[in-house]
């Protein structure tokens, strides 16, 4: 795991978690080293949206069903935005929509990972680690 402080430049790696359950925000708190990760929390897609822009993250964990904005339509912004700045940031769908049709949605749009829930807690840092490792090695 300490390969992702290296690929970060040696400080934590900002991870933007999103998500709209307590229970997997809870397993997200366990399960990811604090050492690690600077964690930031958002409960809503337009949440997920406001700490993108002001935070800047370098990962981003998002839910496809979220209230107020979906993640699908947060994932849609967050890659607008980023086209326009030139920026980039690795993002991660966890979600329960395990239908092909929305892997290839969020991979028309260019993500780095796809996590079906339910999920293991033990296997969700190495998960993590592997498409943000493919992503650093393909920037």
């Amino acid at each position: 795991m300490g390969e992702l402080a290296n690929e970060a430049g040696g400080t934590k790696l900002k991870i933007l978690l999103v998500d709209d359950s307590k229970v997997v925000m809870q397993i997200y708190k366990e399960a990811l080293s604090d050492n690690l990760y600077e964690k930031r929390f958002a409960m809503n897609g337009q949440d997920a949206l406001n700490f993108y822009r002001t935070w800047q993250p370098d990962l981003i964990l998002l839910d496809i069903v979220l209230p107020v904005t979906t993640g699908y339509s947060a994932l849609k912004e967050i890659r607008r935005i980023e086209k326009d700045t030139g920026t980039r940031t690795a993002i991660i769908m966890v979600t329960s929509l395990a239908d092909k049709s929305d892997i290839n949605d969020c991979a028309r749009l260019g993500i780095q990972g796809y996590i079906v829930k339910p999920f293991q807690a033990t296997e969700l840092a190495a998960k993590i680690e592997h498409y943000y490792a493919a992503y650093v090695k393909s920037r």
